[in-house]
């Protein structure tokens, strides 16, 4: 059996680093549509979300798309996108978590999924998925403006380091909630609401920021 250790998110993109992901092969889920393959010509940035992309198809034509009108947005890296294992500091994990993360610890792609944020009016914003391969129950996205440290990184791509102060997590398909370092402990059973074993394993003093990655890993892979 592997060594199992907490698994950690992918890091964000920078907001600054855009230049880095044009020109490179994307694959484009519509919000209708099939998904079609091209380029990443050209891609805005509003309030830190990816905005008004161009899309250049391999027959040549453009395509020009707002938010609204993607599912999900896949660009290729040249470096793999790899997620961070994260030091573990509950042992809880381990003793929960049985798994191999060969299969979702690298990822070629970064990955944008439309979704809504905590707001009661809200258009929806392309955010950058962080937990790609266990995402079936909660979707984290990066908050563009939550970073608490710069790590280091190649080309835009932050790679150790850049602890993140809060994520937007998206439950089951509702509207993106920020989850914040200083009330994550006080939100805990109502983030895992429904999964009575997340809550008794790492109740207390064992719900540390540290592992909220390893526990959404967990809660995919456990929780009904």
């Amino acid at each position: 059996m592997s060594p199992i250790f907490s698994q950690g998110f992918i890091e964000s993109l920078d907001q600054n680093a855009i230049a880095f992901i044009t020109g490179k092969p994307t694959k484009v889920i519509p919000a209708s549509g099939e998904e079609f393959e091209g380029k990443l010509v050209a891609a805005g940035v509003i309030n830190g979300y990816l905005n008004k992309i161009t899309i250049k198809k391999e027959d040549g034509t453009k395509i020009k798309l707002e938010p609204e009108n993607v599912k999900r947005l896949s660009v290729k890296i040249s470096k793999l996108a790899k997620l961070s294992m994260m030091a573990e500091s509950t042992q809880s994990i381990k003793t929960v978590a049985n798994s191999n993360f060969s299969e979702i610890a690298n990822r070629e792609y970064i990955i944008f999924e439309s979704g809504l944020r905590d707001k009661k009016k809200d258009k929806p914003r392309l955010m950058q998925l962080l937990n790609p391969g266990f995402d079936s129950k909660i979707k984290v996205f990066a908050d563009p403006n939550a970073k608490e440290t710069r790590g280091i990184g190649v080309a835009g791509v932050k790679l150790t380091g850049g602890v993140d102060k809060s994520y937007m997590f998206v439950v089951n398909g509702e509207k993106a909630v920020k989850v914040k370092k200083g009330n994550y402990k006080s939100n805990f059973d109502e983030l895992y609401l429904g999964c009575p074993k997340m809550v008794e394993t790492f109740s207390g003093e064992k719900t540390k920021w540290n592992d909220v990655a390893g526990h959404v890993f967990v809660y995919d892979q456990v929780c009904e």
